[in-house]
């Protein structure tokens, strides 16, 4: 069975795969990637540091074991939860959040006990202002390793579609660095994403958002 993960860290994918070929063949632009073989912490430590360089396009880490780099991906990083959604309306419109001078998808962390839908649902509500929406199918999980009072923590996200019965008017979560929520037509997407992060390009192909 071929097996890939990606991990954002630094904008940049760190790549766990059981074959270098297959993964490749699959995506050319990796035979750029820094390669490295064994699921051994050392290498996830290089790895890290090689996507803080200005220069790094990836990494790639390859084991014949898929246990062994999923185990030593929990053991080098603190694992966490999030979820959030794609969010549209029935005219065209695709919810964004503009953060950290990035425009998002609006997301936010599991709480202790809390279904990971229902997580998706109360963050969207929390960080747009909207009154309710409606849950879809799950589209996909990203995966990003980012540093917090000294520990390095990989979140894994949980994407689900959701709906609004109209354009709701929104309003930004000030407290969690939201600048501005918008609905963005379908069509002009593409020009936020000029301004956005790798994985949020990949959720909305995902979900089926052309531009």
């Amino acid at each position: 069975m071929f097996f890939e993960r990606k991990i954002y860290i630094n904008n940049r994918p760190l790549i766990l795969t059981n074959s270098f070929e297959n993964y490749i063949g699959k995506h050319p632009i990796a035979g750029g990637y820094l390669m490295m073989t064994g699921a051994f912490a050392r290498n996830f430590r290089l790895a890290q540091e090689h996507l803080k360089q200005p220069r790094s396009l990836g990494v790639i880490i390859e084991d014949i074991s898929i246990d062994a780099l999923i185990k030593q991906l929990a053991e080098t990083f603190e694992p966490i939860e999030a979820a959030g959604g794609v969010v549209s309306n029935p005219d065209g419109g695709v919810l964004m959040i503009y953060r950290r001078g990035k425009w998002d998808l609006p997301k936010g962390k599991r709480d202790d006990g809390e279904g990971i839908e229902a997580c998706a649902e109360r963050e969207v509500i929390e960080e747009t202002g909207l009154p309710k929406l409606t849950m879809g199918e799950k589209i996909c999980e990203t995966y990003h390793v980012y540093s917090q009072n000294g520990t390095e923590l990989l979140k894994t996200t949980h994407w689900y579609q959701m709906r609004t019965k109209k354009a709701y008017e929104l309003t930004p979560q000030k407290e969690e660095n939201i600048l501005e929520a918008r609905w963005v037509a379908e069509k002009k997407i593409g020009n936020y994403m000029t301004q956005s992060y790798d994985a949020i390009k990949e959720i909305l192909l995902e979900a089926g958002k052309k531009w």
